[in-house]
């Protein structure tokens, strides 16, 4: 059975930081939330430009981080993110930390992974 995720839209403060944002992110943020106890991998994605519903316009934020969980334990994977960053896990101030959305999706039981 799958495990839990931890998804995150963001954006960076403005396009000026865009580069600084990204290498923080690429480059620091991701281990060091990887390292947590909890956690199992990490991925990031950036919107495309391609619409794919007519009528819809895209999602508020430009960049999504998808963090895999090793513990159905959503509660304990919260807690250590907070303590990491309580304790100074270091945010960059490219980050819109205002303008984001953090959170954990379980698995819908009987909700298998369907493939080709």
């Amino acid at each position: 059975m799958s495990k839990p995720l931890l998804v995150v839209h963001t954006q960076p403060v403005s396009a000026e930081q865009e580069d600084a944002y990204n290498d923080w992110y690429n480059n620091e943020h991701l281990d060091d939330v990887v390292r947590l106890s909890g956690y199992r991998a990490a991925k990031r994605y950036v919107r495309s430009d391609v619409n794919a519903v007519e009528g819809v316009g895209p999602a508020q934020h430009k960049y999504l981080a998808i963090y895999e969980l090793d513990t159905d334990d959503v509660e304990l994977a919260a807690t250590n993110l907070k303590e990491a960053v309580a304790a100074g896990m270091p945010l960059s101030e490219a980050l819109d930390g205002e303008n984001m959305s953090v959170d954990f999706y379980l698995p819908i039981e009987g909700g298998e992974r369907i493939s080709d």
